[in-house]
């Protein structure tokens, strides 16, 4: 497992500090440094391309026995780029060429700079990476590559970007592709285009959604096909290391603003079609994750990586600094929760940003895990406890694979882009999605994202939520209605399919839904902030927001309905009660969760029994094998000192459990209902346990 540190971006820390911070980074625990290798440093004179400071630095590596990770940040580019490469600026959605400029946190390099669809740009950026790949894949100690750093494109464009007319050319082309001609694409979206020529991405929000959904699907595409080349280009060179890329959030969470589109930074599923692996950073201290928010984003970017590497690529190492701002500290316990839940829920990389507190720009005097605010040394101190014992389990840990997902949520990128293409936000279509990705967190219920292009992965489930899944498309909707005739249970919201990818509405008697007997009466105004859903004979006391659809043939007010269809059955809630418990905690809403969930036949492996989750306080599981043996990761709420859990028959078949970081042994007891395990917190307030003969 690599577990290691960004160190260098250049030209920081200077030179005078490698020697004994690599000294010391191995003396706490670590085995990796990452390196940022930038394009605009490296050949900041045209076809002149200097790395003496990075041979420097792999050499120190090797010296104190440190794998790297290089990553080429092949989006800071040369500021020479316009000039040698005339026209390549991006334009705006106003026509304006974007003006680049030097990143806030970089020191050297423009950004967003020539457009990658510009070929004189492209054929820059692949020779850059090519020759640094040559350069450096005969490397002993080389790990992997990065070869897209937070999938960064647009950065300092200051505007909706591109406009370009190679952008647009591509964006036809792409067009042409889907339609086969610009007859099929007029019949589809209702046009009467005359020529390609006057096909045009849609300009702003709240205008038709047309234009407005395919320039977005457009532009995840290009940055998906984007990754796909950096891949093959470095894959040419080195045919041995892996190679994975890493967004600044998992794509389902990436949900666009008035100033970029949701997904832009391409769909971690496409990313990983053609990628080794991939991964996402986090700052979870500086943006109030807890453990539940924390694992939902690993289990995303697991789900997407479909059994390649999931790397978490920036782990927050030390307290956020933004400009003239600080926010709060990071405590060793509090950081080595994160570290422990990465692993629990599947990542097998971990790299923290960074070493030393930055130096230059906005991030000045932040986010070193050796950093001055006053926690380095008991950091520093926690993270050897863990890498001696992720060395000491090496094979434990290296083999885990976390316990198999029966539930599934649906990611639909389509309904981000008509969110966006209304609001200039998806944030209603991520907040529900995330709404019901933390209530089954909480609970412990393994989870699998399923995006809506990559469905094979049904017939591996037993239940599937659609949280505002307003865009369906007949490929789509063909394979639920196989999923619920097989026997699964769906899950659906308000005005499920409403719209179809081109962005028209439709009448409920003309949705999927219809062919399941579920038609809705019609938006109607809310009259309460909670309402009582039936369900299964049982009542729940739900949070409603933005409308409330009721199910014809039911009674006045009733919002949820329950049908059967083949072997299986639909549950519709007739509103959006995932938004409105993460607005608000909703301990029914989970209760409801848990009770479809099981109903539908799912048995989690692990279930908390005491003490009873709350607002803030909640025990929270993750677990799964490792080579024939269990693990089982728990993590306990500060006040909480011992926990009682029930366990499924697949963990600890020996009913004995050996704490890893304390060693003591726990056996489990049996009872009428099945098997139970009394826990306590080992190091850290958390606890890992495998069969004690481990």
């Amino acid at each position: 497992m690599n577990f290691g540190v960004q160190y260098y971006r250049a030209p920081f820390p200077d030179a005078k500090h490698w020697e004994s911070d690599f000294k010391k980074i191995r003396e706490s625990g670590f085995n990796t440094v990452q390196l940022w290798i930038s394009w605009g440093w490296v050949e900041a004179t045209p076809d002149r391309f200097v790395y003496d400071d990075y041979d420097r630095l792999v050499e120190l590596a090797a010296k104190h026995r440190l794998g790297v990770v290089l990553s080429t940040i092949a989006e800071i580019q040369p500021n020479w780029i316009h000039r040698l490469v005339p026209g390549s600026e991006m334009v705006d959605n106003f026509g304006h060429k974007v003006v680049s400029s030097a990143r806030g946190e970089h020191h050297f390099g423009i950004t967003p700079g020539g457009c990658t669809d510009h070929p004189g740009v492209w054929e820059r950026m692949a020779r850059f990476i090519e020759t640094t790949g040559r350069r450096y894949a005969g490397l002993d100690h080389l790990r992997g590559w990065d070869i897209w750093n937070e999938l960064r494109w647009n950065v300092n464009a200051d505007a909706l970007v591109c406009f370009c007319p190679h952008t647009l050319a591509a964006y036809r082309c792409w067009l042409e592709k889907r339609f086969g001609s610009l007859e099929g694409l007029n019949e589809a979206w209702k046009r009467r285009y005359a020529c390609w020529e006057d096909v045009m991405p849609g300009k702003l929000p709240d205008r038709p959604y047309t234009e407005l959904m395919s320039f977005q699907h457009f532009l995840t595409c290009r940055a998906d096909e984007h990754a796909h080349r950096r891949y093959g280009v470095m894959r040419a060179v080195d045919p041995v290391h892996l190679i994975t890329a890493h967004g600044a959030c998992p794509s389902a969470l990436y949900s666009g603003d008035p100033g970029t589109y949701p997904v832009d930074r391409g769909n971690d599923w496409f990313l990983a079609d053609a990628l080794d692996g991939i991964g996402c950073s986090s700052f979870p201290q500086w943006f109030d994750v807890d453990d539940a928010d924390f694992g939902l984003r690993i289990d995303m970017v697991k789900s997407a990586a479909r059994g390649r590497k999931v790397w978490l690529s920036e782990l927050q190492g030390g307290r956020a600094a933004v400009g003239f701002n600080t926010y709060g500290v990071v405590r060793a316990a509090q950081q080595q929760r994160w570290l422990w839940n990465g692993l629990g829920c599947g990542a097998d990389t971990i790299l923290f940003w960074c070493w030393r507190d930055e130096v230059f720009g906005r991030e000045s005097a932040g986010f070193g895990i050796s950093g001055r605010d006053g926690c380095a040394e008991e950091r520093l101190a926690a993270t050897r406890v863990t890498g001696e014992l992720w060395e000491r389990y090496a094979e434990l840990f290296d083999h885990y694979v976390p316990d198999r997902a029966e539930v599934g949520l649906l990611f639909s990128p389509q309904s981000y882009y008509l969110g966006w293409a209304q609001e200039g936000s998806g944030d209603r279509i991520r907040d529900g999605l995330a709404g019901y990705g933390r209530a089954l967190t909480r609970s412990s219920i393994p989870l699998l994202f399923v995006e809506e292009e990559h469905l094979d992965v049904l017939d591996g489930l037993k239940v599937l939520f659609l949280p505002r899944v307003l865009v369906t498309d007949p490929a789509t909707e063909a394979a639920l209605i196989r999923f619920v005739e097989r026997g699964g249970t769906l899950v659906c919201e308000s005005e499920c399919g409403a719209f179809d990818s081109a962005g028209f509405y439709r009448y409920p008697e003309e949705r999927f839904l219809a062919r399941f007997g579920i038609v809705e009466t019609g938006r109607r105004n809310l009259e309460a902030e909670a309402v009582d859903f039936q369900y299964n004979g049982r009542s729940y006391r739900l949070g409603v927001e933005q409308w409330m659809t009721p199910p014809e043939k039911e009674p006045e007010g009733q919002l949820c309905r329950t049908v059967s269809y083949g072997a299986g059955r639909v549950v519709y809630l007739g509103s959006y009660p995932g938004n409105a418990c993460g607005r608000s905690w909703n301990p029914e809403f989970e209760a409801l969760l848990r009770d479809i969930v099981t109903d539908s036949g799912v048995v989690p492996p692990v279930v908390v029994r005491e003490p009873l989750p709350g607002k803030e306080r909640f025990v929270y599981l993750k677990s799964g094998r490792s080579q024939g043996k269990s693990l089982l990761f728990v993590f306990f709420p500060p006040d909480v000192q011992e926990a009682e859990i029930a366990v499924g028959p697949e963990l600890f078949p020996g009913n004995r459990a050996r704490e890893l970081f304390s060693g003591s042994e726990t056996e489990l007891a049996a009872g009428g209902d099945g098997r139970t395990m009394r826990l306590k917190p080992g190091r850290f307030q958390l606890a890992v346990y495998t069969d004690a003969l481990v």
